[in-house]
Parts: structure tokens; C-alpha cells; sequence
């Protein structure tokens, strides 16, 4: 099996040290995080400790924040004055991509969002698939999946962003032509579809009639011959004539029998069952 390389963003050495708030630059500004939020992140950091930042040393004195902003402006409104950090020296596109990757290993993100960050490291850091997959911890196929959403209609895309859509649900609908997306997804959410059944209804659109008539008829063959073959065990374990009238849904088993002995002999079947329950 061939290994996975992990791509390296960059020499990945580092200082640790305590920097005052006021030398540390945020690309982010403040008022993007809902203050209620901050301010009960704040007070975890009062209870449990500071947690430790990473940035980037820009040469003048001053450092860049490479992630976490809604951590670093909780921990500021918590009144700390210095942070832990871990200081790295890369430059303006390694740090690019370093930030991309932290925000991806760590925060809290929608499907949609996850496949952004991946697509900016795969268009503008040339990464693969298994060099994402490597770095944030999870599986390629995970990440493939997570790409392949931006292959869908946009409309169905903000019903993902919105969160009226689950990921899942949206990844049945990538083999359906764009067109016709939309309504899939529209139906799915008026019927309350689970995601195998939004499969199912995708598979049914997707395949031939003929395909699906000939699907339908070795499934019926195939209980058949389970059903024949549970009427089988019946006769071998009772020891008399078993006959069934019906289907995998419903239907009548008849048990004859032809003496007390076998009237008596299935009382005991039945109080072993019973028993057992």
C-alpha cells in the first residue's frame, strides 16, 4: 500500500514565548464574533487557563495571529495582558497556508466552510487531497467528499450554508444533473427524506426502468427462496408438514399435525421459546 506523504508547509520550527496583546495583529476584527459568545469563552479561560497561539514573527517587532481570533479576542476580554505563543518565521504564503490548515484541524465549521478552506489549499497552495486529508486528520475520501460539494448548484449550496440541508443529503445529489438539483433537494426537505432514502429516490431517477424492474425481480426471487427455505427449517425442527401462503410481507404458515404426540411435542417448542425470551 502506498504511504501518504505529508506535505510540509514549511520548516515547521518554533519559539515558545509570553507576548503582550498589544504587539499581536488580528486579520480579523472583533466585532465578527457575537459578544455573548466572547464573553462566556472569557469566562472559560478564567476558570481552566490560557490556552497557547500561534503566530508569525513579521520582522518588525510585531506578530500575526495565524489562528483561533475568536479564542485571542476572549482571552483579551477575559483582562489578560500576555498570551503563550508559539512563534514561527514563515513567510506571507506559508503562513497562508499554516492558517488555513490550524482553522481546519480546530474550529468549528459547516460543511460548506470545509470545503472553501479546502479548495483555497488545493487552487492556491497546490495541495492534493491526501495532503489535506494528512495534515487536518482525516481520511481522503472524507475530503473528496467534502470537495465534490462545491460541484453542486449554488441554490443548493446556500440550503447548505443555511443549514436547511445536511451534508449528507446534498452529497446524494451530485451524480444529478444540475437542473434538476434544486427540486430534488426541495422535495427532500418537504418529505423530511432521511439520507438513505434520499438515496434511494436519487438511484430510482438516476437508473433505467428496465434496470430497476429487473432489480425488483431478483429481490423477489431472492425472498423467495428465503422464505422456502425458512418453510424447510420449520418442517426439519417440527417434525411435520409446514405449508406458507404469501409473501416477505404477509401471508398464513400452516402447521399440521397428526396425533396428540405432535400437539404435545409443540407445546414444548412453545415453552422453550418462552422461556428464552
Amino acid at each position: 500500500m502506498k504511504k501518504t506523504k505529508k506535505r510540509k508547509i514549511a520548516a515547521m520550527e518554533f519559539s515558545r514565548r509570553q507576548l503582550p496583546i498589544s504587539l499581536i495583529d488580528v486579520s480579523v476584527a472583533e466585532d465578527t464574533f457575537d459578544k455573548k459568545e466572547l464573553k462566556n469563552r472569557a469566562a472559560y479561560f478564567l476558570l481552566n487557563g490560557e490556552t497557547e497561539f500561534s503566530v508569525n514573527d513579521t520582522g518588525n517587532g510585531r506578530f500575526a495571529l495565524l489562528a483561533f481570533e475568536r479564542d485571542f479576542y476572549a482571552l483579551k476580554l477575559s483582562g489578560v495582558k500576555e498570551i503563550k505563543a508559539r512563534v514561527y518565521s514563515f513567510t506571507e504564503r506559508h503562513a497562508q497556508a499554516f492558517t488555513l490548515v490550524e482553522t481546519l484541524k480546530n474550529e468549528r465549521l459547516g460543511a460548506m466552510e470545509e470545503a472553501y478552506l479546502m479548495q483555497r489549499l488545493v487552487s492556491e497552495h497546490s495541495f492534493t487531497q491526501d495532503d489535506i486529508a494528512s495534515l487536518v486528520g482525516k481520511s481522503r475520501p472524507s475530503v473528496a467528499n467534502t470537495l465534490r460539494l462545491l460541484k453542486l448548484e449554488p441554490q443548493v449550496v446556500g440550503l447548505i450554508e443555511s443549514g436547511r440541508l445536511s451534508a449528507g443529503h446534498a452529497r446524494t445529489l451530485i451524480k444529478v444533473p444540475k437542473e434538476k438539483q434544486l427540486a430534488f433537494a426541495e422535495e427532500a426537505l418537504r418529505r423530511e427524506f432521511s439520507v438513505r432514502e434520499m438515496e434511494r429516490a436519487v438511484k430510482a431517477f438516476l437508473t433505467p426502468p428496465e434496470i430497476l424492474q429487473k432489480e425488483k425481480e431478483a429481490k423477489a426471487v431472492a425472498k423467495s427462496q428465503e422464505l422456502k427455505a425458512l418453510v424447510e427449517r420449520m418442517r426439519a425442527v417440527l417434525g411435520t408438514k409446514v405449508s406458507l401462503i404469501g409473501n416477505d410481507k404477509k401471508g398464513r404458515i400452516y402447521i399440521d399435525y397428526y396425533s396428540q404426540e405432535d400437539l404435545y411435542r409443540f407445546e414444548e417448542f412453545l415453552e422453550i421459546i418462552e422461556n428464552n425470551r
